[in-house]
């Protein structure tokens, strides 16, 4: 999609049967961000790996810990949206689909988004 007159920003957006993902050029020639969705299917076999953890498979709690325990800066006054400010990663326990809930807070269990930026997404 794009570029338009009032905004030179591309989106590609890449989809298949358990995946999807969009990468950003605000200029049309330099990625900027990339916001890559979980696959939907539990069987799949795409994984996206943060020094070997999975974090479409592994609890939410359990990545933020890690990234932390990692000495990485986690933003999560919005539990729903939490942010790994040092490595500009912006997380999303949002959905309307039917799946396992966190029994401590009541959002999705594991992350359903993940947007890598190179700017930080809190701001």
């Amino acid at each position: 999609m794009g570029p338009f007159d009032h905004d030179p920003t591309v989106q590609i957006q890449a989809m298949g049967d358990d995946y999807d993902i969009i990468v950003i050029l605000k200029d049309q020639k330099t990625v900027n961000a990339v916001d890559i969705s979980a696959p939907e299917e539990e069987d799949s076999d795409l994984r996206v790996l943060w020094r070997g953890t999975d974090i479409f498979r592994t609890p939410a709690r359990e990545v933020l810990k890690l990234l932390s325990d990692a000495g990485y800066r986690i933003d999560d006054s919005d539990p729903e949206e939490p942010v790994a400010l040092d490595l500009t990663i912006a997380f999303n326990r949002w959905t309307s689909q039917e799946i396992p809930l966190d029994p401590e807070d009541g959002l999705a269990l594991y992350f359903t988004a993940a947007l890598v930026s190179d700017e930080n997404p809190s701001t």
